[in-house]
């Protein structure tokens, strides 16, 4: 009898991180289907529109927690997740796009190994439209990437729909005749965003400091 218990002691001793692995990952699936939901749900017709302390304040915990959930690493162990192309959903900072007029839905980014990255957007203002590209380059910190805006660029035509390949175009100077007017342009200024969360489906960045004040902006992402 006492041997069955001890093997049934050490039975559970084995099962029970494994059934601690499942419920944090069935966790780190809800809260970030719960984020995107709230992301969504909240999104404006501009980006401007997103700017809601009471969505950041719902928002604000589950991102915690679900950070919380997974091992820490730094800025350089993130950045193999991070390159690629996002769909941004939700922020409730500074969008960078000259003239701040980019559509809350037609905000992208893709992020270059290379150590840049470009900010591809719909923009209108009233009935003029055209595409914003707004180019920054980074360097890896510790628990952050230090930003600076180096181009800023548009396009009349805003039909198209690959922001990878457009930003592609963007870097190779293909826009480079409309640069954006320079009361309209972020470039040169600097500022740190950090990956706060990333994996093979959403990006969760908070940013600011430098140009940008004391404040703590929050970008939702989803990868494209």
């Amino acid at each position: 009898m006492k041997r069955f218990a001890a093997a049934l002691s050490m039975a559970v001793f084995l099962v029970s991180p494994l059934l601690r692995a499942d419920d944090t990952a069935d966790r780190i699936k809800e809260l970030k289907y719960e984020i995107l939901q709230i992301a969504f749900d909240a999104q404006g017709e501009f980006d401007t529109d997103d700017n809601s302390v009471e969505v950041r304040q719902k928002l604000d915990p589950l991102v915690d927690e679900l950070a919380s959930l997974v091992p820490a690493r730094t800025e350089q162990e993130k950045l193999i997740d991070v390159i690629g192309t996002w769909y941004q959903v939700w922020a409730d900072g500074p969008g960078g796009q000259p003239g701040m007029g980019a559509r809350a839905d037609s905000i992208w980014q893709v992020v270059f190994p290379e150590g840049y990255y470009w900010n591809v957007a719909r923009d209108q203002y009233g009935e003029a439209k055209n595409m914003g590209y707004l180019r920054g380059k980074f360097t890896v910190g510790d628990n952050a990437l230090n930003i600076e805006f180096t181009k800023a660029v548009t396009n009349p035509d805003w039909s198209y729909s690959e922001p990878t390949r457009l930003a592609m175009l963007a870097e190779f100077g293909a826009f480079d005749k409309n640069p954006a007017p320079p009361e309209q342009s972020p470039i040169g200024k600097k500022g740190i965003l950090q990956n706060v969360y990333v994996d093979e489906d959403i990006r969760i960045v908070r940013g600011g400091g430098g140009d940008f004040g004391n404040n703590t902006y929050l970008y939702i992402l989803e990868r494209d």
